[in-house]
């Protein structure tokens, strides 16, 4: 009866110890190097240049090229129609459309993923004519140093939600 008693109590405190080690450690912090960063602020600096220069049809097939690599040919073309005119709603001017042409930007997030030197995103606010855009790109760092982008996508909740949702607060309990 001793033995189960102690086999139980070594248990639980077995069980304590492990939950209480878990919530007391956070993986290490760590950044991407400077040449990573550098290259995806180049990515969204030319991506909404395009924009603003009207180069939709090019940015779709960036989009896809990029995001897309491993879609078949007519999936491909697909999604660069669809790209295509999403991008030309979006520099509708009002009253047609919602947004307009693209006025600037704002780099208001870059954060890294807990524990991982090869992963990090860029959350941006575009300004247009009428509203804003909310644009998060995350980026890949390959064994040799390249980034990829393997997501960007756009939203047009109202800034304040997005940041103040779990994906974007996490950062922020890792910095403390």
């Amino acid at each position: 009866m001793k033995k189960i008693h102690f086999f139980i109590v070594l248990v639980l405190i077995t069980f304590n110890l492990s939950q209480l080690l878990g919530q007391s450690f956070r993986p290490t912090f760590k950044k991407p190097n400077e040449k990573a960063i550098t290259s995806a602020y180049k990515v969204a600096e030319k991506l909404f240049a395009d924009l603003k220069a009207n180069k939709t049809q090019e940015v779709a097939e960036w989009l896809v090229a990029n995001l897309g690599k491993t879609w078949d040919a007519s999936t491909k073309v697909q999604n660069v129609n669809s790209y295509k005119s999403k991008l030309d709603v979006i520099r509708l001017s009002p009253p047609s459309g919602s947004y307009g042409k693209l006025d600037g930007y704002d780099l208001i997030d870059e954060s890294y993923l807990p524990g991982s030197d090869r992963y990090f995103r860029l959350v941006y606010i575009s300004y247009h004519e009428e509203s804003t855009l909310i644009w998060e790109f995350r980026f890949y760092v390959k064994p040799d140093g390249d980034i990829v982008p393997i997501y960007i996508s756009w939203d047009d909740t109202n800034p304040f939600e997005i940041m103040s949702t779990n994906k974007m607060l996490l950062m922020r309990w890792y910095e403390k």
